[in-house]
């Protein structure tokens, strides 16, 4: 698919396929996390819905508040070339000083907080086929399934879609290698320290929800032995 061309109306994203337009309202509870022992079970590499592509998420931050959300960015590509053979830009961005960011390490979710059902809330989700920002929340299904789901401003008819997680060796489109073993062994280590008290706006927003459903289970997609072909 390119990304250096206006987008046809037969477009299909695919990270949020068909999640523009929807119109959304409540649903149930928002709070700060419960404190854990271990790192982030989200952290990691994960298959996007489509098969198309690969986030890795991880600390916002190595220090201060960005330390204590989520983030999450491209770095694996099923087709990393245009039909011109260069690689893949953020042509579709809503802002024209943008379209020439590389798709290969583009964040694509930002500001996850985390939640008392074990779920992150309140971030962001960016969809670079769309060239448009959703509101996001990640939970995990299971160890090796994850539910992602955007929405606008407050949940009703959001859209969720699994992420089935990638192996850690898997080859990132930048050319540079998986990090070794011993590596990512240290990092899941690091905890993101408790989140500090939300300010005021987050407040408000929390207030609006209401709060937040668990996603419902969504049929399991197959993972690939050694990832998508």
């Amino acid at each position: 698919m390119r990304h250096d061309q206006h987008v046809p109306k037969s477009y299909t994203p695919w990270l949020l396929t068909g999640i523009s337009g929807l119109f959304l309202a409540a649903t149930a509870g928002l709070g700060a996390a419960a404190p854990d022992t271990g790192p982030p079970r989200e952290m990691g590499l994960w298959f996007n819905h489509s098969g198309k592509g690969a986030v890795e998420i991880r600390p916002c931050a190595e220090t201060g508040r960005g330390s204590n959300y989520l983030c999450g960015f491209i770095v694996w590509l099923k087709d990393p070339m245009n039909k011109k053979g260069q690689p893949l830009s953020d042509g579709y961005n809503e802002n024209p000083q943008k379209r020439t960011r590389p798709i290969c390490g583009l964040p694509v979710l930002g500001s996850l907080r985390p939640m008392s059902d074990g779920s992150w809330d309140l971030g962001w989700v960016y969809d670079p086929e769309q060239g448009k920002s959703f509101d996001a929340a990640i939970q995990l299904r299971s160890a090796d399934s994850l539910i992602l789901t955007g929405y606008k401003g407050i949940k009703f008819f959001s859209k969720q879609f699994v992420w089935k997680r990638a192996p850690d060796d898997l080859p990132r489109c930048n050319g540079t290698a998986a990090a070794p073993a011993s590596d990512r062994q240290a990092a899941a280590k690091v905890r993101a320290p408790t989140p500090p008290l939300p300010d005021k706006a987050s407040v408000a927003r929390a207030e609006q929800m209401g709060g937040l459903v668990v996603p419902r289970p969504v049929p399991a997609v197959k993972q690939p032995a050694a990832g998508p072909r």
